[in-house]
């Protein structure tokens, strides 16, 4: 039969052939239409254990610590929509996520966030345990190049800067101060594994407390290499593919227990989120529901989230009908002893 007439012609043959076609239309529609929108769901939740290596580590007890994640993907018009009856479906701009830059830049700062995160967790579970160690910057990075189409990307670690060697802010602020008034200066780097020389200009006028301002990006982090005093203390935390500082808490938490005698879960499965710093202190974190959600399907005893989130977390944690607790925390020690407290 001619094609044309069957898509043409009446008959039973064409209208289904004619369904068909919308059908078809309708869903690359629906699953490839691109929009401006990207949408955060509900992530996995990873035990920390595997991830946290300790030189002499603790006899494993009989709970687990687990990292709570959300995912990122571009959300297509069938997640727009879906997104109107969805709880467990956030959208959320591209403009707005990325900040100007591009996704592929967005990942990267995740990554450099993450990799001073860690050092962040372990110094905290050594300052807990009472660990002598000693701490140096080995690396600066590019954690967050901005919206500008400057010289660096983010990611990119500063090597020299006008000839000097550079792996800190201090170190960067008086090259700064040495090259300022020459209006420019060369800088070296290296990007995606090659090393490459830059010139960039710089302002007339030096603002020393705002080195990555001075060089023409949003943001510059100081990666740092802890060491501690006995060598029985190190421990090195592989994140994998895992991005962004909210891991921070439950590396922490990790990582003293490998360093002190028992278990710390009391014999609890604990998920959990939170930045954390050297100092122990746990800050706010974005998706909040979404690590509830993960943490629930995970089955996940105890959930531990910072104080600023805990009130988003109790509620979704309702709205979900989990038995798991959630427990609202401003610091590593409160984390502790609110475990040993529903352990008990």
């Amino acid at each position: 039969m001619d094609a044309r007439k069957l898509l043409t012609g009446g008959g039973a043959a064409g209208t289904a052939v004619r369904w068909g076609l919308l059908t078809a239309a309708v869903m690359a529609l629906l699953l490839y239409a691109p929009t401006p929108y990207a949408a955060y769901e509900p992530g996995l939740a990873f035990y920390t254990k595997p991830l946290v290596r300790a030189s002499n580590p603790d006899e494993p007890g009989t709970g687990a610590f687990m990292l709570t994640t959300v995912q990122l993907s571009d959300a297509n018009a069938w997640k727009t929509i879906r997104s109107s009856w969805d709880g467990n479906l956030e959208l959320v701009r591209k403009r707005d996520l990325f900040q100007g830059g591009s996704q592929a830049d967005f990942m990267e700062m995740q990554t450099v966030v993450m990799r001073g995160s860690q050092t962040d967790a372990v110094e905290a579970a050594y300052e807990e345990a009472g660990v002598a160690y000693e701490i140096a910057s080995y690396a600066l990075v590019v954690s967050d190049a901005g919206s500008s189409s400057g010289a660096f990307h983010t990611g990119d670690e500063i090597v020299s800067f006008g000839g000097l060697p550079v792996t800190s802010l201090r170190e960067l602020s008086l090259a700064l101060n040495r090259e300022a008034a020459a209006g420019q200066t060369q800088v070296s780097i290296v990007r995606q594994g090659r090393t490459l020389e830059l010139a960039i200009r710089l302002p007339a006028e030096v603002i020393a407390d705002q080195p990555a301002l001075m060089v023409g990006v949003r943001k510059l982090t100081e990666l740092r290499r802890i060491q501690p005093a006995n060598a029985e203390d190190e421990v090195d935390i592989q994140a994998g593919e895992i991005g962004g500082p909210s891991a921070g808490l439950m590396f922490a938490l990790q990582t003293l227990d490998e360093l002190t005698d028992g278990d710390l879960t009391a014999g609890m499965r604990v998920a959990g989120t939170g930045t954390i710093n050297a100092k122990g202190e746990v800050g706010a974190i974005g998706g909040v529901s979404h690590k509830v959600v993960a943490a629930d399907r995970a089955g996940a005893d105890v959930f531990l989230v910072p104080e600023e989130n805990e009130q988003e977390a109790i509620a979704k944690a309702a709205d979900i009908g989990t038995a798991m607790r959630v427990l609202g925390i401003g610091t590593l020690r409160e984390a502790k002893q609110a475990l040993e407290e529903a352990g008990g």
